[in-house]
């Protein structure tokens, strides 16, 4: 489904399987904050099950994304390749 109904022709396909309808903080235990943007932090979050396993986590604030979607979508993309190299 295209983010904020615009059609993204070039959005891969992710290569795990990612439960959507699950709240992040019941998989993973937050432990510091690495950094804090205009409308995001990013958190070092240990996974509850596989314990040895860390995530750099960006929980971004709706809220204060109004007006910034185009910003939004700019970031998922960087992002996108980030996780796939």
């Amino acid at each position: 489904m295209p983010l904020f109904g615009k059609k993204d022709q070039n959005r891969r396909q992710p290569q795990e399987y990612i439960n959507t309808s699950a709240n992040v903080e019941d998989v993973y235990t937050m432990k510091e904050i690495l950094g804090t943007g205009a409308f995001s932090q990013v958190f070092l979050a240990q996974h509850k099950l596989q314990t040895n396993r860390m995530q750099a986590i960006k929980c971004i604030d709706r809220r204060a994304l109004k007006g910034k979607e185009d910003s939004l979508e700019n970031e998922i993309k960087v992002l996108r390749n980030l996780v796939n190299k």
